[in-house]
């Protein structure tokens, strides 16, 4: 099944993780694009912006939180679904994402097919 068009936009520091993402989604026929940090994304959004996409963001980040992303988002009217990748250890956090009608929430460790399947659902509405 491919997703023309479908973009993931994966913001995680460490480089495996966010490439290991990246390889498990593309199996799916899903582009990703990558990037390090919160500010990166920022900056590069709006000449990557595509028609159909989500973003996938570690909730720690340096720099510029998850959290803190996603409010710069909703401050810059930037309507995007977001799948906030968040340690079990943080149910403040777990709970703040959750009370957004466009944040979805990937507990880590996550499970590959809890992941995909969040991802493909954001896909069939976008």
């Amino acid at each position: 099944m491919t997703h023309e068009k479908f973009v993931v936009h994966i913001v995680d520091p460490d480089k495996a993780i966010a490439e290991g993402l990246a390889t498990l989604l593309s199996t799916y026929g899903i582009d990703v694009q990558c990037y390090p940090d919160a500010e990166s994304f920022l900056r590069s959004w709006p000449l990557r912006r595509p028609c159909r996409c989500c973003l996938l963001a570690e909730a720690e980040l340096p720099g510029l939180s998850g959290p803190a992303l996603l409010r710069k988002l909703r401050a810059q009217q930037i309507d995007i679904p977001v799948l906030l990748l968040v340690s079990t250890s943080s149910p403040e956090l777990i709970e703040a994402a959750r009370s957004s009608s466009r944040v979805g929430v990937v507990e880590k460790p996550c499970v590959n097919h809890a992941l995909i399947e969040q991802v493909l659902s954001i896909s069939q509405r976008a």
